[in-house]
């Protein structure tokens, strides 16, 4: 593919990402002003800018292959017609792998590896959102024809965006059956023959599992976590937002999405913790001027550095691949098991708190803003059981027959 995104970091550690050309190595003007003006300047996070940037790569490819001038069909009011725009659909279904040592995406080239009907539908909502936006900063024109062309070609694009969620995505299971974790906790268990990891990490590395299971954090905020976030004498820890930290030398910055908060630790886990910290994170990192918790531990020149994003997807990849039964891993799954889990504490409660009560609590520990509903998508799995539960309750007077 021509084109693909770069990340950087800039003087002021304020992280960026580039669309470039990938046969000249140069940024695209008018996709990358796109970004700048519509996306970054209005205070929206890197992550987003990533998002979006990766949207319009597909666009950039797509009308590479088809031999289409995007700005050329702009100036002659000549704008995507139907048969582009379904063959465009059919095209941003495809997976992006990203070139770790080159840091650009690509597209995938299986042919089979497609993604969700949410993430296309993410796809051409900001495609049509571009294309919208180069039509009228190109042409200053209130020419009723031009406009007329110009919104049918953002009409027939929405149009042929697909659900956001699917007829049956209300079955798709999020969370670990208690057998998964039973097999999670195994394979990282020191020295368990399932564990997959080099004895050096194994300590490290089941720690992450602990405060992803645990503690219910995102990826990003395990990586964002500074031993100086934690206070060992009351056994506290606290997720905190530090975007475009200059001491973080990562270039894609591992970011705490949510509120700050506070969660508290047992005295077994913030062990496990500060037992890390002293016996071997200290030793691996004492030359790094850094605090963040998790390191890198593998002999180079990186070796003490922040554990980053790549090394802490081979982490989970390696437990996904070490047995049949978490073939479906991921890290955010143990954030939707933690919200099981809290959902099954709450019911068992012989006087648990009001749903109101319990989704500020959910809320609370996540660092989601009270009210915003975010608290049921994680309690999906919880529900369906114990609807199944009831619906199996209101069979009961068959066996009377």
């Amino acid at each position: 593919m021509a084109f693909g995104i770069c990340n950087l970091m800039l003087k002021s550690s304020e992280r960026y990402c580039l669309i470039i050309d990938k046969s000249s190595q140069l940024p695209v003007y008018y996709p990358n002003l796109f970004i700048t003006t519509q996306i970054r300047n209005e205070s929206d996070s890197v992550s987003t800018m990533v998002t979006s940037a990766s949207c319009i790569t597909i666009l950039l490819n797509f009308l590479e292959i088809r031999n289409i001038d995007l700005i050329d069909r702009i100036y002659t009011k000549q704008f995507l017609n139907i048969s582009e725009i379904e063959d465009l659909r059919n095209f941003s279904q495809k997976k992006i792998n990203t070139d770790q040592k080159s840091n650009v995406k690509r597209l995938s080239k299986k042919q089979d590896n497609y993604v969700t009907s949410k993430t296309q539908y993410s796809r051409l909502t900001v495609i049509y959102k571009y294309i919208e936006w180069l039509g009228h900063h190109l042409v200053d024109d209130t020419d009723d024809m031009y406009i007329g062309k110009l919104n049918s070609c953002i009409r027939t694009i929405k149009e042929n965006r697909p659900h956001k969620k699917g007829r049956n995505g209300h079955l798709i299971e999020k969370s670990l059956s208690s057998e998964e974790i039973e097999v999670l906790f195994e394979i990282v268990r020191i020295d368990s023959p399932l564990n997959p990891f080099k004895k050096e990490v194994q300590r490290r590395n089941r720690l992450i599992v602990f405060m992803l299971y645990y503690l219910g954090v995102r990826g990003g905020e395990l990586l964002n976590i500074k031993i100086s976030d934690i206070n060992f004498s009351s056994n506290q820890l606290s997720i905190l937002r530090r975007a475009d930290e200059k001491t973080d030398t990562r270039l894609v910055q591992p970011l705490v999405k949510t509120n700050d908060r506070v969660i508290p630790l047992r005295d077994v886990l913030a062990k496990e913790i500060h037992d890390y910290v002293l016996n071997e994170r200290n030793n691996i990192a004492k030359k790094k001027k850094h605090d963040y918790l998790f390191v890198t531990h593998k002999k180079g020149s990186g070796e003490g550095l922040p554990l980053n994003y790549a090394a802490y997807n081979r982490v989970i990849r390696s437990i996904k691949e070490s047995s049949p039964n978490l073939k479906t891993l991921t890290g955010h799954m143990l954030r939707h098991t933690w919200n099981a889990e809290f959902s099954k504490r709450m019911d068992s409660m012989d006087n648990a708190p009001s749903e109101e009560r319990q989704e500020q609590l959910r809320s609370y520990l996540m660092g989601w803003k009270d009210g915003s509903g975010t608290a049921s998508t994680y309690n999906k799995r919880f529900i369906n059981e114990k609807a199944h539960e009831v619906a199996l309750l209101l069979q009961n007077e068959l066996n009377k027959d």
